[in-house]
């Protein structure tokens, strides 16, 4: 893995222009800092620029959606996409409106408010002193945020500032992206980290506030504010059940009115997650499209079932089988470069995805893809990938630390820790992790945020758009009411698609993840009790 510099992208994007509009595709910045976005790198002229305030410039790739709107002196906006299932609000524009009435309430009217929202968006207002911002409720927007002399960045694409700034990563980050072992469970960083010292994530259920006069950024936490209890009877579980199924069903309706003159498809497998969605759509299947892509032998078996759960539904069914050989990927070493200055050169992609990326830019399935990710947050997947019973009752930053990825030497071991000693210390006290179990936060807010969201932004996003209809805050919660132990057996999806379309249930199929086997959670798990233990002479954090 390499780091790509200004200077070298400059002269890649000379030779090869027609990946000039791939670089920090469908990104943004927001900063008080004006910049040219002219024809030279790295906008190319692919971006525009838009003043919020009398202080801020919104600049935004040309693929990406932006909204503003502004009520009594304050400009409030999205930018991404966002639908509001609860009040069936689809367009941004009324979306907005709605947060700005809430906030003339009350502060906690104003997060209410946000929390109907689904998609996936970075949103926030301006006032004459300060901008307040977040990202959507699972981080699937990926924000990044900091201080860089006096002036503010709020990003997308932590590189695309370093370009600008001229910002070089850290000692830390080169070596932990270069050990042999960061391959192993993603590409994704440690605590709430950018590639760049100057830059952090934007952590979900947070939001940042920069005041102009003091040029600082407060992290605030919005949610969760109150314990969440889980539901007692099997009355009480039976009616949660049918209140996610009207809620997604509207959700898929949104989605289906939201973009009706584009091809907008459901990615199937034979999957729960996908095929939870696939049922809550059932009001709406002549609306919606349906693919599946085969890019190696083990996608094969997903793309099957879901061509014969769909045949028995009626609906026709897409197959994209990705080719091994195509004239396209002779450009796949420069394409490789604009995918890892995307996700901030801290890895690599494997090759398949990438030319799986790489097609589907010139042969997009779709305008919009309906991605099923989020939903694996109501199944107890921690307790499932180690095999687990028990965990401990409060994190520690080794525990963290061991369940994030293979860190082994010294200094790797030792750093980490700091980092998320540290992140501990920022975001959570004991109050937050009583009214939501820690394991769960840690997969909310930094395995989907921190892992799944810089995938989705910087590599899934680069060939056509996405959204996720289970990325809402009300949704995520009310899955976390049902008891842990029916979590932890799928019974939501399970039950959710009986209720929503029992002729899904009715064939009897379903795709079991085959990486997951008894061998690789006792392997886990003895790495996790293992190396949590392991801390170098530094004290366990308590709570």
């Amino acid at each position: 893995m390499s780091y790509y510099s200004a200077e070298e992208m400059k002269k890649t994007l000379k030779d090869y222009p027609k990946f000039q509009k791939r670089l920090y595709c469908r990104g943004f910045l927001i900063t008080n800092e004006k910049q040219n976005v002219n024809l030279e790198y790295p906008f190319y002229a692919n971006w525009k620029e838009e003043t919020i305030g009398h202080s801020f410039y919104m600049y935004t790739h040309k693929e990406t959606y932006a909204y503003t709107f502004e009520k009594n002196q304050v400009i409030h906006f999205i930018i991404g996409h966002a639908y509001d299932p609860y009040n069936m609000l689809v367009n941004e524009n009324e979306i907005l409106k709605k947060l700005a009435s809430a906030r003339e309430k009350s502060e906690a009217d104003y997060w209410d408010a946000e929390s109907n929202l689904t998609g996936v968006f970075c949103v926030g207002y301006v006032t004459e002193n300060q901008i307040v911002y977040t990202t959507d409720c699972a981080g699937m927007q990926l924000v990044y945020h900091g201080i860089i002399g006096d002036k503010l960045y709020i990003t997308s694409h932590a590189k695309l500032v370093a370009d600008l700034k001229g910002l070089k990563q850290p000692e830390y980050i080169e070596r932990l992206t270069t050990n042999k072992y960061w391959h192993y469970w993603g590409t994704w960083l440690p605590g709430d980290l950018s590639p760049f010292d100057e830059l952090k994530r934007m952590v979900p259920n947070h939001f940042g506030s920069y005041e102009k006069k003091q040029n600082s950024i407060e992290v605030v936490r919005f949610y969760p504010t109150e314990k969440i209890v889980e539901t007692k009877t099997q009355e009480e579980y039976e009616n949660t059940i049918h209140e996610l199924g009207n809620i997604m069903s509207n959700t898929m309706e949104c989605i289906a009115k939201k973009w009706p003159e584009k091809k907008v498809s459901i990615s199937v497998t034979g999957g729960r997650d996908s095929m939870t969605a696939l049922s809550c759509a059932n009001k709406v299947y002549d609306k919606l499209h349906y693919f599946s892509y085969i890019s190696n032998v083990d996608e094969s078996v997903d793309a099957y079932a879901a061509k014969e759960i769909l045949a028995h539904l009626g609906l026709e069914h897409e197959l994209y089988e990705i080719p091994e050989n195509w004239d396209g990927y002779k450009d796949l070493p420069v394409f490789k470069k604009v995918m890892e200055c995307n996700n901030g050169c801290i890895g690599a992609n494997n090759t398949n995805d990438l030319k799986k990326r790489l097609y589907f830019t010139e042969n997009p399935p779709c305008d919009m893809e309906i991605k099923s990710w989020v939903n694996e947050m109501g199944r107890g997947w921690y307790y499932n990938k180690y095999n687990k019973k028990k965990f401990p009752q409060y994190p520690y930053a080794s525990y963290w630390r061991a369940m994030h990825k293979v860190y082994v030497g010294k200094y790797l071991i030792k750093e980490t820790d700091n980092v998320f000693a540290e992140y501990l210390r920022k975001y959570y006290d004991k109050k937050t992790f009583d009214n939501l179990s820690w394991l769960e936060l840690y997969f909310w807010e930094f395995a989907w945020s921190g892992g799944e969201g810089i995938f989705l932004t910087t590599e899934h996003r680069v060939s056509y758009d996405i959204t996720i209809p289970f990325n809402n805050r009300k949704y995520v919660e009310l899955m976390l009411t049902v008891p842990l132990e029916k979590r932890k057996v799928d019974d939501i999806p399970i039950d959710l698609i009986t209720y929503m379309e029992p002729r899904i249930a009715e064939t009897g199929i379903t795709v079991h993840d085959i990486s997951h086997t008894n061998f690789r959670a006792f392997v886990v798990r003895n790495y996790l009790e293992i190396f949590s233990k392991i801390r170098f002479g530094r004290k366990r954090e308590k709570f």
